[in-house]
């Protein structure tokens, strides 16, 4: 069952994710008015994105605006077989609307 409540849009919007002090690069895979997806680039380091935990992403929309949300991690897993690269899912917690269209 789908717990999804609003269309996601595919965006492979490349983002700098800011977590814990720390900031890591990654693609935004997909956005809705509520939640994302982030696959990160490989990390160096050895790293866990935690469940409730505050995350802040920032990309370039299509329109040249600089996005910011602040979000809530939801789950997070790690990628095989060498496990370096993540895929984030979070709810955003405040939506800048005037700055992002998901009409697209």
């Amino acid at each position: 069952m789908d717990k999804r409540t609003s269309e996601r849009i595919r965006a492979g919007y490349k983002t700098e994710i800011i977590y814990n002090k720390n900031r890591y690069s990654g693609i935004l895979e997909n956005l809705s008015s509520s939640g994302a997806n982030i696959l990160t680039d490989p990390i160096d380091q050895d790293i866990e994105f935690l469940d409730g935990e505050l995350i802040e992403l920032k990309f370039e929309a299509y329109t040249g605006k600089t996005v910011l949300l602040k979000c809530l991690v939801i789950w997070s897993s790690k990628i095989p077989p060498q496990n370096v690269r993540h895929r984030i899912g979070m709810k955003i917690l405040d939506l800048p609307l005037d700055k992002f269209d998901f009409s697209l």
